[in-house]
């Protein structure tokens, strides 16, 4: 077959040839199909992923043998009034001028859930039964509605997906087959970030197929390797977007292209900034933000040094490390294309253990009851050392942050937290504005109100546990 045996060589040179022992088994169509995954494998670039890997682990673990302290952050919560809504005020001017996007981190499948598709279209139990994509989309709408409100400018947000091989042809026909939730077509677009390949142990190529290598794709981080080859960013440029607003799928209460974060940054310059919420369990898989020395880092859960924790002044003293990262992030467009022209390839390669499915010396598929694989990644924080100007923005995790990690039946960090979190957000609100809620909370629709704002009608009236309040608009399609 044309082309094999120049890559049976180069196999041979790079000590991965072990992935051709079952090649005399395949068929022709087979042998096309592996020979092309093989020819669109860049394998020198892959070993040299691998041995930068391994320099950057040994990297990560000299953190815990420097000198740690923790990092001062802005607390939303204790400014003034005026300043809170003087930053609103920016940061709904600049929506009405649309020059602010939002980018979904849309890549993770519902396979942890219990669930065989993407996790932004995954039920979340709610009321409503709204997934976590139309909420998104409905925060957005309602933000474009109140900008108009406060300067009388239709304006528009952007809204983008970073999705996976595994997400992508899903998503993309959920947000056709829902209208792009009202949000337009031309406002609405997905991209792909890369795949790279899985190893073994010992960093050989894992096979996942006779006939395939097993592939992954690469973290978060990969976002700016997927701006630049795919001119993300020149598109963003051409339709006037300053400002980018950056967050996980999985968030629940997410506050998308919050105007009174993306005012503050703004007003302060930021090139980047970071949502953080207080950490108060030590054994919460949330990752750290903290000072090495002099200079700011970003720590990943699986990565923080094992003293570091549980630390505490006194026992009945929150943890001296405590600024957890939620994956939330303010970018200028000219940071992104600075990361993502000029720094993407220095970024830091992460390494995390995996059970994968395999073919064994037999060639025969097996699923390990022990991690086989190592998945290598990049993650979207570690930007961080790069920034002129960056923003560490506490906020309250009641009001914005409760993430879907896993299936119900593990109760934590699931959809059943998720739900009450939001049903318990709404009755504050609720009760904040004079009315009264049975039970743990009610569902506002996020078309009705954005962050508790609008809801002055109910004052006196009582709602019954789990009851949904729509907006005028949705009522009126109820009824037709």
């Amino acid at each position: 077959m044309e082309g094999f045996d120049d890559m049976k060589k180069l196999l041979e040179a790079c000590g991965q040839s072990h992935v051709l022992k079952f090649w005399d088994e395949l068929n022709e169509t087979q042998q096309k199909g592996f020979l092309a995954q093989l020819n669109s494998i860049d394998l020198k670039a892959a070993l040299q992923m691998w041995q930068k890997a391994h320099v950057d682990q040994e990297a990560c673990k000299k953190v815990a043998d420097n000198g740690l302290s923790p990092i001062e952050v802005e607390v939303e919560k204790v400014l003034p009034h005026a300043e809170i809504e003087a930053y609103r005020n920016i940061g709904f001017t600049e929506i009405a001028k649309g020059t602010i996007a939002v980018i979904v981190l849309a890549g993770g499948q519902g396979t942890r859930l219990g669930m065989p598709y993407p996790k932004g279209m995954c039920p979340t139990g709610i009321p409503s039964g709204k997934t976590l994509f139309q909420l998104q989309a409905e925060r957005i709408q309602r933000l474009i509605e109140l900008a108009h409100g406060r300067t009388g400018v239709v304006g528009k947000i952007p809204w983008y997906f970073m999705t996976s091989d595994a997400t992508h042809v899903l998503t993309e026909k959920f947000l056709q087959q829902n209208n792009y939730f009202n949000l337009g077509r031309e406002n609405v677009r997905l991209f792909k970030q890369a795949l790279v390949p899985c190893f073994d142990l010992e960093g050989k190529l894992l096979m996942e197929e006779k006939d395939e290598i097993a592939m992954t794709p690469d973290g978060n981080g990969g976002l700016y390797r997927a701006l630049r080859e795919q001119k993300i960013i020149q598109e963003m440029e051409k339709k006037g977007i300053k400002y980018i607003h950056i967050h996980s799928v999985d968030n629940i209460l997410v506050k998308v292209a919050d105007p009174v974060f993306m005012g503050k940054c703004i007003r302060d310059q930021v090139d980047f900034g970071l949502k953080v919420i207080k950490k108060t369990d030590p054994t919460e898989s949330l990752g750290l933000v903290l000072k090495v020395d002099s200079d700011v880092k970003i720590l990943e859960y699986s990565e923080i040094p094992a003293a570091i924790p549980d630390l505490r002044k006194t026992p009945d003293d929150d943890l001296v490390f405590n600024a957890g990262n939620i994956c939330n992030h303010f970018f200028t467009i000219d940071f992104l294309r600075k990361v993502s022209v000029q720094h993407e390839s220095d970024l830091t390669l992460h390494m995390a253990q995996k059970i994968v499915t395999q073919i064994n010396g037999d060639g025969d598929k097996v699923v390990p009851t022990f991690p086989n694989c190592i998945k290598i990644e990049k993650f979207i924080f570690d930007v961080i050392g790069y920034t002129q100007n960056f923003l560490l923005w506490q906020i309250e995790r009641f009001q914005e942050f409760s993430p879907i990690k896993n299936s119900d039946a593990s109760g934590k960090v699931c959809f059943l937290t998720a739900k009450k979190d939001l049903l318990n957000l709404h009755k504050r609100w609720i009760e904040t504005m004079g009315g009264k809620c049975q039970g743990e909370g009610v569902e506002v629709s996020p078309l009705l109100s954005y962050e508790g704002e609008g809801l002055a009608l109910f004052r006196g009236r009582e709602f019954m546990e789990e009851e949904l309040l729509l907006s005028e608009k949705e009522e009126t399609k109820l009824k037709v």
